[in-house]
């Protein structure tokens, strides 16, 4: 009997999202009869990232831009003997007949994800040095998971840093979008007018850098807070406010 297991998942529909509003979200730690799952016997890899020396880095030179690996997961394939192990079941409408298939893709959801994410993205940056020396650097200091963030000193640099990105990942099928800069000359270059930006000189405009809200057009970063409105406040109430802010660089 081949080893196999079945993947629970579920949908969740976030409107508000411009790109992928309904995402798939798989549960590979669901206990099998066994009681145990799949990620409990999954080898989930090293992943060596550091979101402070990355988010230190970004704001060094003059020209900053962020920039997505668009489903980064589903364009890396695994091994097909490990594909068995990854296997759902769907129904296309209420009555109809159940199917049964296997995913051949990195799944968001299982252990090893990230790792199997990272890894690829490093070997990429290895085997097109090259003919992609700027990107490469890039892939392997300035990259977190699918998230881009760098700089550069000048215009032209910058330029033809982002080319370089986008035709090595493109060399092995994956996409840039959701571009962001502090620089309009950079993303209305002839290299971005055929990729998704969401420049603006809207002075509201924020993007998410590294879960981090980030005002290209002031060139800072910002933090939302809610708090309810009341005339006095205990040190406790103050103190979980603060607790609640992802600020990983201190600010």
């Amino acid at each position: 009997m081949i080893p196999h297991y079945y993947i629970p998942h579920h949908g969740v529909l976030r409107p508000e999202k411009l790109t992928t509003k309904l995402r798939i979200v798989f549960n590979g730690s669901s206990p099998t009869t066994t009681g145990i799952s799949l990620n409990d016997i999954l080898l989930k890899g090293e992943v060596k990232e550091d979101v402070f020396e990355t988010i230190s880095r970004f704001r060094r030179h003059k020209f900053a831009f962020t920039t997505d690996i668009q489903k980064v997961y589903s364009q890396i394939l695994i091994n097909p003997d490990q594909q068995d192990l990854q296997r759902i079941i769907w129904k296309h409408g209420l009555d109809a007949e159940i199917l049964k298939y296997r995913l051949k893709t990195v799944t968001y959801g299982l252990s090893n994800a990230p790792f199997l994410a990272i890894r690829t993205l490093q070997q990429l940056a290895k085997d097109e040095k090259s003919r992609f020396p700027l990107a490469s650097e890039t892939l392997l200091c300035d990259t977190y998971m699918d998230d881009i963030v760098s700089e550069v000193p000048d215009l032209e640099t910058a330029q033809q840093l982002q080319s370089q990105l986008k035709d090595a990942l493109q060399s092995c099928g994956m996409n840039l979008h959701k571009w962001s800069s502090n620089s309009p000359e950079l993303l209305n270059s002839s290299v971005s007018s055929d990729v998704e930006h969401s420049f603006s000189t809207d002075n509201d405009l924020s993007v998410k850098t590294l879960e981090i809200s980030w005002k290209p057009f002031e060139d800072c970063f910002m933090f939302n807070v809610s708090v309810s409105a009341k005339h006095i406040y205990t040190k406790s109430e103050f103190l979980s406010v603060i607790a609640k802010l992802y600020d990983p660089l201190g600010f």
